[in-house]
């Protein structure tokens, strides 16, 4: 028998239940079948409901389905019987007196009684705390009323789903709200957090077309607080792409904007982020300042957050000027906040930091640990741009402590999170690492590639001290080789780390970046590149 056949067959009650179950398109209990037929059926109660629902299911077990209590459709018959309902208008669920009988106001019906079914926001702990807002969501899209979905993804996205680390989802979610929006105030939220979680998971063109169109709506508006917003939002964005001097201005503005306003957070935020370009540029102590001033807002006003930023950044500066006993203590700080506030996000990028100035300290067991540890962070909340610097770090302690196999392994690893402002280092990297293991074709192609990288990088940034020092290790692992003329390639890489050395000559980095010279050298038993080792040091 078809659908229609027995949908013929069936009384109104019925024949309403069915088209209420193919409206939800999901599983769904008694009482919201009761709840979104209750104006056109007043004595269809949760028990009544129910007691229609198995007998349906007695009677036509084909059509009819029921999962832990929940009863639904497949999709087939979810299509036939939406067939059967007239669609109406979105207006439908604003009509007065009588409700329209029509799929939009089933649908309004249908997210309301989600929206009674949401857990106090004190137990919002995980996902699953949240499916009923998920479900309510959906079910807004469906019927077209779109502000009232934006204001409900608001109320879960930024605090909580990226929070947790669920960037994908936050995309597809605010990805069906793009253009439907007439509030400028929603919008621009949209676009602009849209681009955030973009830019977590690596793509960052996208990420800035998001947060540019959020920056014009909110000068076209003169929303002047989202627009120091969002040009914070860039500045992180260039940041990210190693495009430093570019992020600059946009920070300024920035914080122009948040002492015009007196919104003495979105102060802190800005000077500390004007801090990483500091840092990034090898301008240590106004890096330090600049910290120390956004730490002291952010204690003023009790934040923890910005005061876990400031202190993770910190560390990041102490273990560049080679103070990794600093650096330890304030990344572990840093951590500790992270978990108090529930931000799988933030811990796995401190966790990363952590093991860097672990190295940089020489407690490369310790540091393994922690990077393994932010390795499944990453994986949960899908970071490719933590898997490929938390690879790298992970492949530089293996190889620091004698261990090629895995350090190829790491290597490897890294390659496949494709992430502009760090691929240099990923291939040189796996050059040193495939170099000690005789593997000269992989390490030429490797040593190779991470010169075009760096010179990629150094096109946005002509004293990025990192892309100059993976350069100059290149062109030591090209002379070591014998690939191409020796004295050009000799003459390179001394080029390379005396700009390395001009650009940021901190302690922590010069270390680091001899260590990882003297692993290379470690093949190079005729001392062929004894000369180039004293450029690292400014000779």
């Amino acid at each position: 028998m078809t659908f229609e056949q027995t949908f013929a067959r069936l009384d109104a009650e019925g024949q309403k239940i069915l088209q209420a179950l193919a409206v939800c398109g999901r599983p769904v209990t008694p009482r919201a079948i009761s709840h979104m037929l209750r104006p056109f059926l007043p004595n269809l109660d949760s028990i009544r409901a129910e007691g229609r629902l198995e007998q349906l299911l007695i009677d036509h077990p084909s059509l009819v389905q029921r999962e832990n209590g929940h009863y639904f459709l497949s999709e087939a018959d979810c299509r036939a019987a939406l067939a059967t309902l007239e669609v109406g208008e979105p207006s439908d669920r604003y009509e007065r007196g009588e409700p329209l009988y029509t799929r939009y106001t089933l649908l309004d019906r249908a997210a309301n009684y989600f929206k009674l079914r949401r857990k106090p926001r004190m137990a919002w702990r995980s996902l699953e705390d949240l499916a009923p807002q998920l479900t309510e969501f959906d079910l807004r899209l469906q019927g077209e009323d779109y502000e009232t979905a934006a204001a409900l993804l608001n109320e879960i996205s930024f605090n909580y789903l990226l929070r947790w680390g669920h960037h994908r989802l936050v995309v597809e979610l605010r990805e069906r709200l793009v253009d439907k929006l007439d509030d400028p105030r929603l919008a621009q939220n949209n676009l602009g957090e849209l681009g955030s979680a973009y830019a977590y998971l690596g793509e960052m063109d996208k990420a800035i077309a998001c947060q540019e169109r959020a920056l014009l709506i909110a000068r076209r508006t003169n929303d002047r607080v989202n627009e120091g917003v969002w040009l914070t939002n860039l500045g992180n964005r260039y940041v990210n792409l190693g495009q430093t001097p570019r992020a600059v201005p946009y920070y300024e503005q920035a914080l122009v904007i948040a002492r015009d306003q007196r919104d003495r957070r979105a102060e802190a935020l800005n000077i500390a982020s004007l801090g990483t370009c500091y840092a990034y540029l090898g301008q240590m102590e106004k890096a330090l300042e600049c910290y120390d001033q956004g730490r002291s807002i952010a204690r003023e006003l009790n934040d923890l957050s910005m005061e876990g930023f400031c202190l993770s950044n910190l560390g990041n500066v102490y273990a560049s000027l080679g103070q990794a006993t600093r650096a330890i203590a304030a990344h572990d700080q840093a951590i500790e906040i992270a978990r108090q506030m529930g931000s799988r996000v933030e811990e796995a990028r401190r966790l990363g930091s952590l093991a860097d100035a672990l190295i940089i300290g020489e407690h490369y067991a310790e540091a393994i640990e922690n990077l393994k540890l932010g390795l499944e962070l990453d994986e949960e909340t899908g970071s490719a741009r933590g898997k490929n610097y938390k690879s790298v770090s992970l492949a530089r302690a293996y190889l620091f402590m004698g261990d090629l196999e895995q350090a190829r392994a790491a290597a490897d690893a890294a390659r496949l999170y494709d992430t502009p402002q760090n691929n240099h280092n990923a291939l040189v990297t796996l050059g040193v690492v495939a170099a000690r293991q005789g593997d000269s074709e992989v390490a030429q192609e490797a040593f190779t590639e991470a010169i075009a990288q760096a010179r990629q990088a150094l096109e946005h940034n002509q004293h990025n001290q990192d892309a100059l020092a993976a350069q100059g290790l290149a062109f030591s692992g090209l002379t070591l080789l014998g690939v191409g003329p020796r004295a050009a390639n000799i003459e390179a890489a001394l080029t390379a780390y005396r700009l390395a050395y001009q650009a940021n000559s901190s302690a922590g980095l010069v270390a680091l970046t001899l260590r990882l010279f003297d692993a290379l050298a470690l093949a190079d038993p005729d001392g062929r590149l004894s000369a180039i080792r004293p450029a690292i040091t400014g000779g």
